[in-house]
């Protein structure tokens, strides 16, 4: 099995002595309520999710990651890391470097300790531009980036406890993932990025790569924390994937698991960071399709196939060009397989199911898979 990135998956889980000792000691402790994407940074720190980081980044790693996509050490790395401090945090201004921050959520839990060990200025704009390609607050990430802080904490993190997700299924760290590659045989895994439910189109790029001599097994891993409006709830997305994988897919061959994280719509920078993500949960083949991790008309679609030819990061890419349902085939296609002209095509986008799902029309059963239509005929499928 592929090594983690930068050659050891770092461990800042606290053993269940020192998890109670912080509890206990919480009371001494500068604590803040951070937005849930940096609970959710902090956690994947804590369990190697985003190894080789320690904690949240430093300024002079910041400009490294924004200015070359890379950190300090040479080694890639295209999605800043990083703690803004929340505007109005009582104490914020009191914090200096040696100090330790509590991070709790919005259940007074301490999910985690930050140990400063600098603090720093963030231009929000020149940081967006930089990593998102843009300054536009209509990007959902930079909006977040331009609403956040403009002081940032760095330093170490020890994760005191995970944070409870709002459904009743586990979420394996990347030892767990790993140890379940291993108890299956597998050493070549690949992994699959998606935050949708599953159409016939995703299905078809799954499988072609199952079909592979060189991938033992598929890791369908989507996104799950914190998404955009208009995005598919993300209870939705896991019982969509779980009706395919129970219904179509053999189960020695496939593991579907959720990653909470807070999705990263930055194109060919987003899709290098979370196939980054992947290595550490022990796969090292990334399938690639078009626009991945893309929004809106921000980034060019194939350029996160490019990226992985710009930045070795040691996983191979398997890069899929757009796939359609061809009517005279009776089957997916695409460019590359079918002659048939573009009549003959049926549009394989979220966005045609959308569309169905706000009209009531029928869902297309030539890109979904009953069951599936099944799951996304519920009422309150999107996030609102």
């Amino acid at each position: 099995m592929i090594d983690p990135y930068g050659g050891r998956l770092v461990e800042r889980e606290l053993p269940e002595a020192a998890r109670a000792r912080r509890d206990a000691e919480r009371g001494h402790l500068v604590t803040v309520h951070p937005p849930i994407d940096q609970l959710y940074d902090a956690e994947k720190i804590g369990i190697g999710a985003y190894s080789p980081l320690e904690g949240f980044m430093d300024a002079e790693t910041v400009r490294s990651v924004a200015a070359t996509g890379r950190l300090p050490n040479g080694l890639p790395w295209s999605i800043p890391i990083h703690f803004p401090v929340p505007p109005g945090t009582p104490s914020a201004s009191s914090v200096r470097a040696g100090d330790e921050v509590g991070l709790l959520d919005g259940q007074d839990r301490l999910i985690a300790v930050l140990h400063v060990e600098e603090t720093f200025p963030i231009d929000r704009r020149a940081l967006a531009r930089a990593t998102y390609g843009t300054d536009d607050p209509a990007h959902p990430n930079v909006a977040d980036l331009l609403a956040g802080g403009e002081t940032a904490w760095a330093g170490p993190v020890d994760l005191v406890h995970r944070l409870l997700p709002p459904w009743e299924r586990d979420e394996p760290t990347p030892a767990e993932t790993r140890a379940e590659f291993s108890r299956r045989g597998w050493s070549r895994v690949a992994a699959y990025q998606c935050r949708n439910p599953p159409h016939t189109a995703h299905e078809y790029i799954q499988r072609l790569t199952l079909e592979r001599e060189d991938v033992d097994g598929l890791l369908i891993h989507p996104v799950v924390g914190r998404l955009k409006k208009g995005d598919y709830r993300p209870e939705v997305i896991l019982q969509a994937y779980d009706a395919l994988v129970r219904h179509y897919y053999p189960a020695d061959r496939v593991l579907m698991s959720p990653l909470t994280i807070t999705m990263r719509y930055g194109g060919p920078k987003a899709a290098l960071f979370l196939a980054i993500v992947r290595r550490n949960y022990g796969c090292g083949v990334y399938i690639v399709g078009r626009d991945q991790a893309g929004v809106g008309k921000y980034y060019d679609p194939y350029a996160c196939h490019r990226v992985f030819d710009a930045f070795d990061i040691g996983v191979l890419p398997v890069r899929y060009e757009e796939s359609f349902f061809c009517r005279r085939c009776g089957w997916m296609a695409s460019g590359r397989t079918c002659v048939h002209p573009a009549s003959e095509r049926a549009e394989t986008s979220q966005s045609r199911i959308r569309e169905a799902l706000a009209s009531g029309a029928p869902l297309p059963p030539e890109i979904l898979r009953p069951e599936v239509a099944e799951v996304l005929r519920r009422p309150n499928v999107t996030i609102v």
